[in-house]
């Protein structure tokens, strides 16, 4: 197993494949972390949510050893040696995702990180994929979300209302619909893939979901 194998299996969207190997080699781990630093690349975004897949299957017989690994992030967060850890809020975001129950502890930690700039992005998203999933261990961050709905990046406004559509109730509605104009361009990691999504629509998706709660 090499790091082209690993590639070549999250570009052919192989998750099953991934967790056999990853249940007689733990290295795939670390193989994993090193493909989540372009998150202008799919393999990066697949890598990142690979990560909970696996540690989800370790969690059930080894839970120490996702516990090892979640503080290894939450250090490569805090390293000085330069951005190595900027993807640690959506790793830790997929682990919470995949093991609510073992890992709830972890979900304020990431939701403090939220105000510092180069993770907010990461942090939004993760609080969304936590909140689609278990949004009591979020929902608690939605008046910090807010004031991302109104931020000059387009990318951290449209993780807002995608982070506030998981998690939101109706009084958040109001404040979401004057994105619905918002034509801004991004990169949003969704269903698997790496698209360019409209503020807007993005803020449609929040909006719709919200309605059907």
């Amino acid at each position: 197993m090499n790091k082209e194998e690993i590639i070549r299996l999250l570009e052919d969207k192989r998750y099953d494949e991934l967790l056999r190997i990853a249940a007689d080699n733990r290295r795939i781990i670390k193989l994993l972390i090193s493909l989540t630093y372009d998150k202008k690349s799919i393999v990066c975004w697949r890598a990142i949510e690979s990560i909970g897949l696996i540690t989800k299957e370790i969690a059930k017989t080894q839970p120490e050893h996702v516990r090892n690994l979640i503080g290894r992030l939450l250090w490569m967060i805090r390293d000085e040696s330069g951005g190595i850890g900027w993807s640690s809020p959506e790793m830790l975001g997929e682990i919470v995702r995949n093991s609510p129950e073992l890992f709830a502890d972890v979900a304020p930690i990431i939701v403090f990180f939220l105000e510092e700039e180069k993770l907010s992005r990461g942090v939004l998203w993760a609080i969304g994929r936590i909140g689609e999933v278990k949004k009591e261990l979020v929902i608690h961050s939605a008046p910090q979300i807010l004031q991302y709905l109104h931020n000059p990046d387009p990318m951290l406004r449209g993780l807002a209302a995608f982070a506030l559509g998981k998690i939101g109730t109706l009084e958040y509605l109001k404040t979401i619909e004057r994105l619905k104009n918002d034509n801004e361009l991004i990169q949003f990691y969704e269903d698997e893939e790496l698209n360019d999504k409209r503020v807007c629509a993005i803020a449609e998706d929040a909006i719709a979901r919200i309605n059907t709660k």
